[in-house]
C-alpha cells in the first residue's frame, strides 16, 4: 500500500537535495578534469509516473467469451472444440482477455484451418488488444485471399478501439467533491466525498447476494497529495497524506502555509486501485 507513494516522495526528496548542492557550487559544472571530483551531475531533476491500463478486468474466460458473444451477436457453436461460433457466415474464435493478441495465437489459427481442408468460411478472430506485429501477419496472410480464389480471410475485432465495436469496455473516472479556500494565511484544503466506480465494480463481483455498502469515502483512497504551487505539468508534493498500516485511513482535511500572491492549488487522490483524480483551483 503506498509504495508508488513512497518511492516518488523518496525520489522527490534526492532531487531537491540535488538542487540544493548545484545552489551550493553555483550551478556550474567544470569545463576541464581535474580529477578532484568524479561524481556526475544529475541528468534529469524531475520523474513521471504512467498508469499503464485504465481499466481492471478480472473475469473467468467462459464468462468472458459470452459477454463477447453477446455484445457482438455471435452465435455460440458448442460442439466446436476450437472455434466459439460464428458471426453471420464467418467462424469466430475468441482469444483470452488476459493477453493481447499475438502471432502465435494467429499461427495456432493457421494450423487448424490446414487440418480442415473443406473448411471455406472465413473467419473473425475476437480479442483485447493486440501486438504490434499482428497487422502485417494479417496483411501477407489476407493478400492471397483478396482475389476470392482462397478461402479462410481472417479480420480481427480489437474490442477497445474497433470502430463498430469498441464499446465493449466503458471505463467510468472517479469522482471527487473538494472544498479549497483561504483563511487566516492558510490554505485549507477538505474532501467532502469520492466515488471510484471501478472499485464498487469490483465490490459488487465479490459480494454475491449482499450488495456493498461503503460507510466512509476514505476507504477506497490510498494517498492524497497537494501541490500548493502548480504550473500545469510538474507536480511538486508539499503535502502528502499516505497511511502507514493497511486499517489506517488519510485524514481528508489539510493545512497549508499560503503565498502571498494568487496560486493554482492541486490535490491528487489516488484510490487503492491505482487511478489517480486531480482537482486544481486558482486562490
Amino acid at each position: 500500500k503506498g509504495a508508488i507513494q513512497t518511492a516518488a516522495k523518496r525520489l522527490q526528496t534526492v532531487i531537491h537535495a540535488q538542487l540544493e548542492a548545484q545552489k551550493q557550487t553555483g550551478g556550474q559544472q567544470k569545463l576541464i578534469d581535474d580529477g578532484e571530483d568524479k561524481t556526475p551531475p544529475p541528468a534529469q531533476l524531475s520523474f513521471a509516473v504512467y498508469r499503464v491500463n485504465d481499466y481492471d478486468l478480472q473475469i473467468q474466460h467462459n464468462e468472458a467469451v459470452n459477454l463477447a458473444c453477446e455484445h457482438l451477436g455471435i452465435t455460440r457453436m458448442r460442439s466446436d472444440a476450437f472455434f466459439d461460433g460464428t458471426h453471420g457466415k464467418r467462424l469466430a474464435k475468441i482469444i483470452p482477455f488476459g493477453r493481447p493478441l499475438s502471432p502465435v495465437d494467429l499461427e495456432e489459427l493457421k494450423k487448424e484451418l490446414k487440418a480442415r481442408p473443406d473448411e471455406t468460411r472465413d473467419v473473425v478472430v475476437v480479442s483485447l488488444g493486440k501486438e504490434t506485429v499482428v497487422d502485417a501477419w494479417l496483411d501477407d496472410w489476407n493478400r492471397l485471399r483478396k482475389q476470392g480464389d482462397v478461402p479462410n480471410g481472417i479480420e480481427v475485432i480489437e474490442l477497445r478501439t474497433d470502430a463498430k465495436y469498441g464499446q465493449f469496455l466503458r471505463h467510468e473516472p472517479a469522482t471527487a467533491k473538494l472544498s479549497l479556500r483561504r483563511a487566516k494565511g492558510k490554505l485549507r484544503v477538505e474532501i467532502e466525498n469520492f466515488a471510484s466506480p471501478s472499485i464498487l465494480q469490483r465490490l459488487r463481483q465479490q459480494a454475491g447476494v449482499v450488495a456493498p455498502v461503503i460507510d466512509d469515502w476514505r476507504s477506497m483512497v490510498d494517498c492524497v497529495m497537494i501541490d500548493a504551487a502548480y504550473g500545469g505539468e510538474v507536480f511538486n508534493v508539499a503535502l502528502s497524506d499516505v497511511p502507514e498500516k493497511k486499517t489506517d485511513l488519510v485524514v481528508g482535511r489539510y493545512e497549508l502555509p499560503a503565498p502571498e500572491d494568487p496560486t493554482t492549488v492541486a490535490v491528487k487522490i489516488v484510490d487503492m486501485l491505482g487511478e489517480e483524480v486531480l482537482v486544481t483551483e486558482r486562490l
